[in-house]
């Protein structure tokens, strides 16, 4: 008679230990599911949209170029190529000594400066440097443009990197969202629910400027070694930028437009005071070291489209309040540059003269996808800055005009 042996009962798993196996699971199947989209993003097509990292953290200013890249940067209507220096700038091979006989400007900026939406030979540094050696002037203008710094940031820029270069002149461009980026309460309202790292200068009890450094970022090593070489987490956090969830408002409308505002709330009043402060404290700075200052501020949406308004309107849905008066942004702007006795002009009569005069239709300097210079923007605005340039003396003589007016005499 044969003899049935017992059935051998699998050993009973413990719940921890399922657990654990269902964490190394999901780890590894998001490990493979990672790579899998590291290499398609770096092998096939993506179409209209292309780029990868060229930007990175900085403890000191919050956001800086990463050195020796080339990246193409494609997006919608647009197509750039994206080439930095070993210097981490939007700009072509520089030597740090300054070149015997020459006149050095050192251009200071956000977005607008950096350029990364058209090629390098387009870029407004590189057109106006072109411009100069043109007419005869053995100048070269260095590009330390960034994405979304403010004043703040270029005082900064200016102390750690761009004082070694010793420009002769140091031209600061200033764009409407600068007001914002100077605030350390405004700036986190304005990105919402996504951080964006940034020093700042706060007003102490007694009206003088307080420092706050960049807040620092946990496990930032890791993270920015992470953010350098993947495809596929760059693509992710442009995903993450593009989600548009700020819940303060200024008069049912987003709170940038507040800088507009007339009269202003008191923690933009408190964003101009700063300005104005960090503003002089810059021209101050640039010449103590002995090089000359100047501001060149863009012209604004307002001053370039004769439709502003009903095209702000429908892009917010909502109706502007009675409050929102950009002239009087521009009043407050001026009377900084009168105030701490800085060289300033405004590109805005420039710009509406070449736009009637060439026709030029909406978006008129500009991308229909992206409000970025495009290369006729970038082309228009090199041409304004030299003629400014010539308008307010700050060029050196050309060679020759000096011994020229000594004969004459």
């Amino acid at each position: 008679m044969l003899q049935v042996e017992p059935a051998v009962q699998a050993p009973v798993i413990s719940w921890k230990k399922k657990i654990v196996f269902a964490l190394i699971s999901w780890l590894f199947l998001m490990f493979f599911l990672a790579c899998l989209g590291e290499i398609f993003l770096r092998v096939l097509p993506m179409g209209k949209f292309r780029s990868s990292p060229f930007r990175q953290y900085d403890p000191n200013i919050g956001v800086a170029l990463i050195p020796n890249r080339k990246v193409q940067h494609n997006k919608g209507c647009f197509q750039g190529l994206v080439e930095t220096n070993s210097f981490g700038m939007r700009d072509r091979y520089r030597t740090l000594a300054k070149p015997p006989g020459e006149f050095r400007i050192a251009m200071l900026g956000d977005s607008v400066v950096e350029g990364v939406h058209v090629q390098p030979d387009e870029v407004m540094n590189i057109q106006l440097e072109k411009i100069l050696r043109a007419k005869g002037y053995n100048a070269e203008v260095l590009n330390f443009g960034v994405e979304g710094i403010g004043t703040t940031q270029e005082l900064l820029m200016y102390q750690e990197k761009v004082r070694q270069f010793h420009p002769d002149l140091v031209l600061l461009t200033f764009t409407s969202n600068d007001i914002m980026n100077n605030s350390s309460v405004i700036q986190p309202e304005v990105y919402g629910i996504q951080t964006w790292y940034a020093p700042y200068y706060d007003l102490g009890s007694d009206g003088s400027l307080v420092f706050r450094p960049v807040q620092k970022r946990w496990l930032n090593g890791p993270r920015t070694w992470f953010e350098n070489h993947s495809v596929l987490l760059y693509y992710l956090e442009r995903i993450w930028f593009s989600i548009d969830y700020a819940p303060t408002k200024w008069d049912g409308i987003p709170v940038f437009y507040g800088s507009y505002g007339n009269p202003l709330s008191p923690d933009w009043s408190k964003a101009w005071q700063v300005t104005d402060k960090v503003m002089g404290l810059t021209k101050n700075t640039v010449e103590g070291d002995g090089a000359k200052f100047m501001v060149l501020t863009w012209a604004d949406f307002w001053e370039v489209d004769p439709d502003w308004r009903p095209r702000l309107e429908k892009q917010i849905g909502k109706k502007l309040p009675a409050e929102f008066d950009p002239p009087s942004a521009r009043q407050r702007l001026q009377d900084i540059f009168v105030k701490n006795g800085i060289t300033y002009d405004f590109l805005t009569s420039y710009m509406q003269n070449y736009r009637d005069e060439h026709h030029l239709q909406w978006p008129h300097f500009s991308y229909t996808c992206n409000p970025h210079y495009s290369a006729l923007g970038h082309a228009v605005a090199a041409q304004g800055i030299f003629e400014k340039l010539q308008e307010h003396g700050m060029l050196p003589p050309l060679a020759g005009s000096q011994a020229q007016a000594t004969t004459v005499h």
